[in-house]
């Protein structure tokens, strides 16, 4: 899992995100890269027009605001579950390809 903090340099309210965002991963024994971008061309390049936005794997979380615990909470289950049906996907073809062959 991938968080990244679109923000401004010096932009308070990117601190409190990261600190919730720690904060969550604790609670549900979870690791993730929490990466800044705060480089006005990359923002500019991304086609972030308001700042802190939070992406997580590529999905926006928020944009303009910083996210409740309940968002954010919402945000990784979500992106729990959809791994997770990735995974079974994957494992159930390779099942039914090595069953179909002799």
């Amino acid at each position: 899992m991938q968080f990244i903090v679109y923000t401004k340099k010096g932009e308070p309210m990117s601190m409190a995100i990261v600190g919730q965002i720690r904060a969550l991963l604790n609670a549900k024994g979870l690791s993730a890269q929490v990466q800044f971008v705060d480089d006005p061309a990359l923002l500019a390049m991304n086609g972030i027009d308001a700042t802190p936005t939070v992406v997580l794997d590529g999905m926006p979380i928020c944009q303009g605001y910083v996210p409740s615990r309940t968002e954010l909470d919402k945000a990784v289950d979500r992106q729990l579950r959809a791994l997770n049906t990735k995974e079974g996907d994957s494992q159930d073809k390779s099942s039914l390809f090595g069953r179909g062959r002799r």
